[in-house]
């Protein structure tokens, strides 16, 4: 029996599966996403809050704006609830929930799984009940590849080039008390990683955090690892953010100021300390951060006179990358104050970096104005205004090469008309560190733009949703060697019914300057790309669910043209008694090559994302089986869940997979992981 074969048989035996996932906006957000900066999230902050918010809810009475970011609203949602209960007082029922403009059935059913109307416990003072009635959590993951990549084979002297094993690990204990008080630790290990005392670490990565988050002058204390968010993201935006989407109105950047940071990535956080503090409407926040990062030394005579880049990738497995390990200090302190009420908010920003070495970046055309030395400052003025149906938000940036300016507006038309524009002017000379704005780059720097996007629902069960955007790059970009102009379209048609079937059209259009490779110079051309989906899901029962989606891309650049397409089955199954969920999905792909890549967000395990792309010719399938076993008794009842995932890609037209050290010789890649979770 051939492998395809196989593939199908499995797929209709394991036809009635099913598991835990986010919600389908979260998961096409984090596709387009993935597909935009080319890596997957690490960030789980939000997916963390989400589950706790399961198991606590917030009480509708008390939700402060900065719960309110936690959950999914707009801007003018979250306006429109805050006035609601400033002018009627506390809510009586969830039914009133109704009565809140601009909150509408969709969005009330979204937001009932995290909202109490119980008797309101108020904020509890006490210490010890703080420390003692909290909700424990320790996840424990593994997994590992089955086939072997270049740098894991030994050499002709015996030695492989990776120092650790195949294996990833991921520890996680965290602590909550509701909306007060965090606390944990976070180890991490990647593949070819050593653990043990070997460049003085016994793990590669280790984390804490202590979080504190209370009424008085004292708002909020982070105490290790935390994460800051400023105005729209110009200067910082460490928090999970997003830029073109399928929702067309997500343009606003709304996440709280300071959060803890309790993920795996390597970089993108400060380490140290963070307060704010409130004086009637004005909100101080100050912080200092110490950490070391991994970057690329620039030497002269052996000796290290500065650096060209840092690595954000985390991973220190051969000789090379762990002398490169910890070999760069960074401070950064600053500061936020800003005015806040329910409808206004404005407010002033400062950020500034000291580096052990100075930045000395490439010397390339593109690099002309990146950052350079050991100090770099940022400093910007942001506002938000709510008028009505009207949401208009800003934030002006300056550093020491250039200027930046972010406005936009989100506009309620009508009950089933919502209007969002944005114009950015980001000049060639404007660079941060840690910064993420909704541009159409990932890097906030050598950029202007308009995006005009709009919502429509016309009937019940259907929405609309489209965006233009049209933006120039004043000065050269990586693989672009002049300046140059683009412009990106979108239309998403969705049709509901009564939670049983959901339809959903995406067809996108875009054009950017790229260099045609091979030429003697590097002419940027235009490169048009296409992009059709049709997804189909049917939910059968509240056990069993099932899903189809069809994708067609086609990338035309010069006489150069590629093109593909790719087709998935998926399902789910979960039963009741043993609580045992299921899921399985098989995946064709056929394309071209790397430009007609299409992605595709999986079911993973709970905190872990899974956002592959294909392309070539080939067919990937993936089984994940969950439970939870019966809850038993120590000091306190515990529940214990578990997670088992295997995946495998297989290749029809290549004999090796991935590239440089990472490369698999071979037509397949297959994949296990595994996770328990602890919660008392």
């Amino acid at each position: 029996m051939n492998k395809a074969v196989f593939m199908l048989i499995l797929m209709l035996a394991m036809l009635r599966l099913g598991a835990q996932e986010p919600s389908r906006e979260h998961a096409e957000t984090l596709e387009l996403a993935a597909e935009n900066t080319e890596t997957e999230p690490e960030n789980d902050e939000w997916l963390q809050q989400l589950q706790y918010l399961q198991l606590q809810p917030l009480h509708v009475n008390r939700l402060k704006e900065e719960q309110l970011k936690l959950l999914p609203l707009d801007p003018i949602q979250i306006s429109s609830f805050l006035r609601y209960r400033e002018l009627f007082g506390p809510f009586l029922g969830k039914y009133e929930l109704q009565a809140i403009p601009y909150w509408d059935h969709a969005t009330i059913r979204k937001l009932l799984p995290y909202l109490s109307f119980n008797k309101d416990a108020g904020e509890e003072k006490d210490l010890a009940v703080i420390l003692a009635k909290g909700q424990h959590q320790l996840l424990l993951r593994t997994g590992n590849l089955l086939e072997k990549a270049k740098g894991f084979l030994p050499d002709s002297t015996g030695e492989a080039r990776y120092q650790g094993n195949a294996s990833r690990l991921y520890f996680r204990y965290t602590y909550q008390f509701r909306q007060q008080f965090w606390m944990g630790i976070t180890a991490d290990k990647d593949a070819g990683e050593t653990i043990g005392r070997k460049n003085n670490a016994f793990v590669d990565f280790f984390s804490f955090h202590l979080f504190i988050r209370r009424s008085g002058f004292i708002k909020t204390i982070a105490l290790g690892d935390y994460v800051l968010n400023m105005g729209q993201g110009l200067i910082q935006w460490q928090g999970l953010s997003f830029g073109k989407t399928g929702e067309a109105i997500s343009i606003y950047r709304q996440g709280n100021t300071v959060q803890p940071y309790r993920s795996g990535g390597e970089w993108n956080f400060h380490r140290g300390i963070a307060l704010q503090a409130t004086v009637k409407k004005l909100e101080i926040t100050l912080f200092g951060s110490a950490k070391k990062l991994s970057a690329n030394l620039v030497t002269d005579s052996n000796a290290a006179t500065g650096f060209s880049s840092i690595s954000e990738g985390g991973y220190h497995r051969s000789a090379g990358e762990l002398t490169d390990r910890k070999n760069l200090r960074q401070l950064a302190a600053g500061g936020l104050v800003q005015y806040v009420n329910t409808r206004f908010r404005a407010g002033a920003s400062m950020v500034h970096y000291h580096f052990s070495l100075p930045f000395l970046p490439r010397d390339e055309p593109y690099n002309l104005y990146a950052i350079r030395g050991e100090d770099w400052t940022n400093a910007a003025v942001h506002y938000s205004y709510t008028i009505k149906n009207f949401f208009l938000f800003g934030e002006a940036a300056w550093s020491p090469g250039g200027l930046a300016a972010i406005n936009g507006a989100v506009i309620s038309l009508h009950p089933a008309a919502d209007l969002s524009l944005v114009y950015r002017n980001i000049q060639p000379g404007f660079n941060s560190l840690y910064s993420r704005t909704f541009s159409e780059q990932s890097a906030v720097n050598n950029e202007k733009g308009f995006y005009l996007g709009i919502r429509l629902r016309p009937a019940p069960g259907w929405q609309l949703q489209a965006y233009a955007d049209y933006f120039r790059f004043p000065w050269l970009r990586f693989r672009a060697d002049a300046p140059g102009f683009g412009q990106e379209y979108l239309l998403q048609i969705g049709w509901v019914k009564r939670r049983q079937w959901d339809i959903r059209l995406l067809l996108r259009w875009s054009e950017k300057p790229e260099n045609l490779a091979g030429n003697v110079l590097n002419i940027p051309l235009p490169k048009q790309a296409a992009n059709a989906r049709l997804h189909v899901e049917r939910t059968l029962n509240r056990q069993w669910q099932l899903s189809a989606r069809l994708d067609r891309v086609g990338v035309k650049k010069a006489i150069q043209a590629q093109k593909g397409w790719a087709f998935y089955l998926d399902s789910r199954y979960q039963f009741s008694h043993p609580a045992i969920g299921f899921s399985a999905r098989g995946h064709y792909f056929d394309t071209d090559g790397y430009d007609t890549r299409v992605y595709a967000y999986e079911r993973d395990l709970l905190y872990s994302f899974s956002i592959p792309s294909f392309y070539d010719r080939g067919w990937r399938y993936y089984v994940q089986l969950q439970g939870k076993l019966p809850r038993f008794r120590l000091i306190r009842p515990m529940k214990v869940q578990w997670w088992v995932r295997w995946a495998q890609t297989h290749y029809l037209n290549r004999n090796s997979i991935g590239s440089g050290w990472d490369e698999i010789s071979g037509k397949q890649r297959s994949e296990w992981k595994c996770q328990l979770m602890f919660s008392w």
